[in-house]
């Protein structure tokens, strides 16, 4: 019988795990007079229990990979210090919330806070692209928010995914409370050529409840691709239009079939990771609205070919990039990099994962 850890993954059958605890760090040779073979018998169950442990390690490690690439999805469980997210989740309600002027918001234009009711603290419209040096008045919530997406054990949980030695982060969003997103992929935003292979990362910064208005997904294996013509639709339009059109018709697609979602209750210093091509959507808040503090990030191997799902370029687009560490790079798009004067320039890579 297999059972599971809080990460999701498949645990050791059990008799492995009890046969290991048992398993004594030296063998029970009490006898001094006996030193070669008492040695020799000291030795065996010690070396037999490092193989074993050496072979958990590599099965554990093999089904953890091919959960991402089978389900699309994997929630990391206490990956990020809580010291960082705790301070982030600080500024967020001590300098954030209280500021009264215009903001990048998810829709791309500059306007203020639009709160749920008057008088409260609950923020409608999610603060965009914060990371990046575009507002003086939030230069605290800038150092917070990048001593979070580009700690190091950020980078090395997101190289166990993919073997990816840099990463080029492309969005991030700063969601207040609970929101209701319908059912959709985020490849439509940001994804690579060919499709699949950037992520979506989801970070709270509070304790989640399952009455929060938690992200689900549907398991979706990694790089599958449906297309506009799968579903009958025509690729004509505006791309407002057929994102639109695309998603009414994949959701009637998935619903139909009474899929299987999958949520994980998180908690600080918790993330969940998805694909750009995994269907997923929130479910809703018993009470609403409510606060739900939580980041989300777009980011792409930096040396992958991008576009979205409708633009597969054949080669990199124009690069610019503010490097923050050897792990981490801002991607500056031509609009903000023009606006708000900032973004230096990487050069294309050579080659997978320079």
């Amino acid at each position: 019988m297999r059972r599971r850890g809080r990460s999701g993954m498949f645990r050791a059958p059990d008799p492995w795990l009890s046969w290991i605890e048992r398993c004594p760090p030296k063998a029970e040779v009490v006898s001094s007079n006996l030193a070669g073979s008492a040695n020799k018998a000291r030795s065996r169950p010690r070396m037999l229990r490092e193989h074993m442990n050496a072979l958990l390690r590599y099965v554990l490690k093999d089904r953890t990979d091919r959960q991402y690439q089978d389900f699309g999805y994997k929630v990391l469980r206490g990956v990020l210090p809580k010291d960082r997210i705790d301070a982030l989740a600080e500024i967020v309600r001590d300098v954030v919330v209280p500021h009264q002027g215009a903001l990048l918001r998810q829709d791309g234009g500059m306007a203020p806070h639009d709160f749920f009711f008057p008088g409260t603290t609950l923020i409608r419209n999610p603060l965009a692209n914060a990371h990046l040096p575009i507002s003086q008045p939030m230069e605290p919530l800038e150092s917070a928010l990048t001593a979070v997406v580009t700690s190091s054990e950020l980078a090395e949980a997101l190289r166990k995914l993919d073997g990816a030695n840099h990463y080029s982060i492309h969005q991030t969003l700063l969601f207040f409370a609970a929101q209701t997103t319908d059912l959709h992929v985020d490849s439509w935003g940001l994804d690579t050529a060919p499709h699949g292979f950037a992520h979506t990362l989801w970070i709270p910064l509070q304790d989640m409840t399952p009455d929060s208005g938690l992200p689900s997904v549907i398991q979706w294996p990694r790089g599958k691709v449906v297309t506009e013509a799968d579903l009958g639709l025509p690729s004509s339009g505006s791309h407002g239009d057929r994102y639109e059109r695309y998603h009414r018709a994949l959701s009637a697609r998935l619903m139909s079939d009474s899929p299987e979602v999958t949520t994980a209750v998180v908690r600080r210093g918790d993330l969940i990771v998805w694909t750009s091509l995994t269907p997923h959507f929130t479910l809703p808040a018993r009470h609403f609205p409510c606060e739900r503090l939580s980041l989300q990030v777009l980011l792409r191997p930096t040396d992958a070919r991008w576009g979205n799902f409708i633009v597969q370029p054949p080669d990199h687009p124009t690069n610019r990039h503010i490097r923050k560490t050897e792990r981490f790079s801002y991607f500056v798009y031509e609009t903000i990099s023009h606006d708000f004067r900032i973004a230096g320039s990487l050069p294309t890579p050579a080659g997978p994962y320079d």
